[in-house]
């Protein structure tokens, strides 16, 4: 089972997102814990990143196998989430 950490940046996106979609967000996140292959990997600037799609919005994290942990690093509309 893997872990889940947030970073700073994944944990204000939290407050700009509707409280509708973060609960399906959050689900989500959850099913990254026992399938952290989910999400689809990333290419370019942001290789080695993980996006997992919900609805229109999207989850980037990656996988840290050393340690069994799955770190969000943000979360947002897909329009702007590969901006950052």
């Amino acid at each position: 089972m893997w872990k889940i950490q947030y970073t700073q940046k994944a944990i204000k996106s939290f407050e700009k997102v509707n409280p509708d979609v973060i609960k399906n967000l959050r689900v989500a996140i959850e099913k990254l814990k026992s399938q952290p292959d989910l999400g689809k990997q990333l290419t370019g600037p942001l290789k080695g990143l993980r996006s997992l799609r919900i609805g229109d919005y999207r989850i980037i994290y990656k996988k840290e196998k050393e340690v069994f942990v799955i770190l969000v690093i943000t979360i947002g509309h897909r329009k702007e989430v590969y901006k950052t």
